[in-house]
């Protein structure tokens, strides 16, 4: 019986041993050790990220303005971004939603937004750069794009100005530089014009006010009216140049010229008017 229970015994203890894979406590340990550290980091990373989505958390509390830019100002970006009635926390806000609307800004050519850890939001901003008024309401750039500004911003803007039809902008720009080319082309130490004025319509007659400039300091009383029509408008006002300095050396000295009409085909007319002294 002594043995049969002994042998029982030993059946037991072997079957013990293939139900267990460690082979001392230490193993067991180590492997629960394991288990630990993986939940525990399962925890701090739903926490981690529980905290990142949680609303109340990272708000966005800087504002870079950054860029080419002369007419955008932080308070425009503020109103825009408040205006969209986002959430203001760094995973919340949706830069392009951000971007779509500082397009809205008329005098803005391009920009580009972007978050920067923890709480700083970049906005790049491009502007439209204006070379002359249009109709006077609006701006052009040197690519005729037509955009506003807020008067109040370019009160100190100096620029030549161009008038013309709607949806005109572009072709007139190009006459205008072409204008403006035989201008600086023509110049000389003693005596250049500068278009001051440029008019045209919806049969691409042209009308120009120029100033004459002498040795680089231009006259503000002495401007005059060119009437080029609607043809051969750059010879037109090629040739006027040309005879500018001799029709000048013939006027008395109490009179100036006040408009030319250079539509003719053999000259040109002249209207005078006495200076006021």
């Amino acid at each position: 019986m002594k043995q049969l229970r002994q042998a029982a015994h030993r059946r037991d203890d072997k079957n013990r041993r293939k139900l267990l894979i460690f082979r001392n406590t230490e193993q067991l340990i180590g492997f629960l050790f394991f288990i630990a550290i993986i939940c525990i980091s399962i925890w701090v990373v739903q926490s981690f990220k529980n905290w990142m989505d949680d609303p109340e958390q990272m708000v966005l509390s800087q504002l870079t303005l950054s860029g080419e830019h002369t007419y955008t100002t932080e308070d425009d970006l503020r109103e825009a971004i408040l205006g969209l009635g986002l959430p203001n926390t760094y995973i919340g806000q949706d830069v392009n939603d951000i971007q779509q609307e500082v397009m809205r800004f008329p005098w803005v050519k391009q920009t580009s937004v972007r978050k920067q850890w923890p709480d700083r939001l970049i906005v790049y901003v491009e502007e439209y750069k204006p070379v002359l008024y249009w109709n006077d309401l609006f701006l052009l750039d040197k690519s005729g794009n037509v955009f506003s500004v807020p008067l109040d911003r370019i009160s100190n803007l100096k620029l030549p100005k161009l008038y013309g039809p709607e949806g005109k902008a572009k072709s007139a720009l190009e006459t205008y530089y072409k204008l403006e080319n035989l201008s600086k082309k023509l110049a000389n130490n003693q005596l250049a014009l500068h278009i001051k004025t440029a008019i045209t319509d919806e049969r691409n007659a042209w009308q120009l006010t120029v100033k004459q400039c002498v040795s680089g300091f231009c006259q503000e009383n002495q401007e005059i009216k060119l009437l080029l029509g609607s043809e051969n408008i750059e010879q037109r006002y090629q040739q006027f140049i040309k005879l500018f300095p001799e029709i000048q050396s013939r006027m008395p000295e109490n009179e100036k010229i006040m408009v030319a009409d250079l539509r003719y085909e053999n000259g040109i007319s002249v209207q005078r008017e006495k200076m006021v002294q």
